[in-house]
């Protein structure tokens, strides 16, 4: 696999981008609204996971309410990308957000009545991967038309924005669970919600919508999926997304299982131990906006998610034998900061370089594609969660590690076989 990137860039940037695109209002609704989402994600994602736990004990049910959230964007990610080639961006962001907001009024409903079973967070979190899976290719297609010469800046502070989130989710998360209960959790999504459909409704974006027959919309969504198919840099570039979701990202349905069940901690201690990724990818995040080159852009990509699978399987270890609750909630905090670092590097190039790899009439539908990569990880979260029910949590994250560097493994040899068969 090579380590370099051929995907034509946009033209040059001014010579403080990001300050330019802080200035631009537009912009910043819709960036604004992926900060603002990401909090709920990220908040969602650990108290339905540790509510889970208590009121199940299971391991793999835990995994299964990130499994559900992700699912969708492996169902509906290409149709979404197609969808928004065809219509108002703006407009089916803002249905997706009411969408959301009802939701979580509804949630906060059943949660204060005290009949949320885990039936209830299983519906919950597949209306709300409905949700996640609009963000790639709308809100992120948004970001990418508003930022003008600027995308690679754009998609760089809003990934630092995105891992920032990953943060201040748990941490919010954490407190709210534990000061007002999970209903209280609901109420605070939706009135962040509320805001978000605010700030699409004032911002100002481009509407390139083109009317479709069905047999044209047919042909564009698997349009989409052929050109990817047919493009060698986006076919590396998904490949590594799938293993980073199958093998990688799927361990973070663990953390509230490691903080309430390894740990002992309460629900704002085991916020504060989820957090300590966010902080690890932000701060990752913020030296790549800063100091990343272009030429290097793949590299950063494979070898940071190279080394946060690699840390994976240490954690595992590391919560099989440390000894202590101090010494392990710091131990652990810890390995979860640096492999926050790992993430951020995925993370920060995987959605620069899909949008540098499509020409512009192709975008929203490869980045549809990219959608549909992203949701393999519910193979992933039930991998993680069969194991771990069987064998424990720290076995189970020992061998997903050991799986995703085989597989990582095995794509670099495909892709040195492949560069040299290029090369002829």
């Amino acid at each position: 696999m090579s380590a370099t990137d051929t995907a034509p860039d946009t033209a040059p940037g001014p010579s403080n981008p990001v300050r330019t695109l802080l200035r631009e209002r537009s912009f910043v609704c819709v960036w604004g609204i992926g900060g603002l989402t990401g909090i709920v994600r990220w908040l969602q994602l650990l108290v339905l996971g540790i509510y889970t736990y208590q009121i199940t004990g299971s391991p793999l049910l835990v995994s299964v309410v990130p499994m559900l959230w992700m699912l969708p964007l492996a169902l509906c990610g290409p149709l979404v990308g197609a969808v928004a080639d065809r219509f108002s961006r703006k407009t089916l962001l803002a249905i997706a957000l009411t969408s959301i907001l009802t939701l979580s009024v509804i949630a906060a409903l059943f949660a204060h009545s005290g009949g949320l079973s885990f039936a209830n967070i299983a519906l919950i979190s597949v209306l709300s991967g409905l949700f996640w899976a609009t963000d790639m290719p709308v809100r992120r297609r948004l970001l990418g038309d508003l930022a003008g010469g600027s995308v690679s800046s754009a998609m760089g502070l809003d990934s630092a924005t995105s891992n920032a989130t990953r943060m201040a989710g748990p941490l919010l998360g954490g407190v709210t669970l534990e000061l007002f209960s999970i209903s209280g959790v609901f109420v605070l999504s939706a009135v962040i919600y509320t805001l978000c459909l605010g700030l699409i409704l004032i911002a100002r974006v481009p509407t390139h919508t083109r009317a479709t027959t069905g047999s044209m919309f047919l042909r564009e969504f698997i349009g989409g999926i052929r050109y990817v198919r047919g493009n060698y840099t986006l076919r590396r570039i998904f490949a590594i997304t799938i293993v980073f979701n199958v093998f990688g990202f799927s361990f973070t349905s663990m953390i509230p299982i490691i903080g309430t069940d390894r740990l002992g901690l309460a629900p704002f201690m085991v916020g504060v131990l989820s957090s300590m990724e966010g902080m690890g990818a932000f701060c990752g995040a913020v030296l790549i906006a800063f100091f990343a080159v272009r030429k290097y852009f793949f590299s950063i990509y494979l070898w940071g998610t190279t080394f946060y699978i690699a840390m994976i399987g240490y954690l595992g270890v590391l919560t099989y034998v440390a000894g202590g609750p101090t010494h392990s909630t710091m131990a652990v905090s810890g390995a979860l900061l640096f492999m926050g670092m790992g993430g951020a590097c995925f993370a920060t190039m995987q959605g620069t370089l899909t949008y540098l790899a499509a020409p512009p009439e192709y975008r929203s539908r490869v980045l549809g594609v990219l959608t549909l990569c992203i949701g393999s990880a519910p193979i992933g979260f039930f991998n993680i969660g069969s194991m771990a029910e069987a064998f424990g949590v720290p076995i189970a994250m020992m061998i997903a590690s050991a799986e995703g560097l085989t597989a990582l493994l095995l794509l670099w040899l495909y892709g040195k076989e492949s560069d040299m068969v290029l090369s002829q």
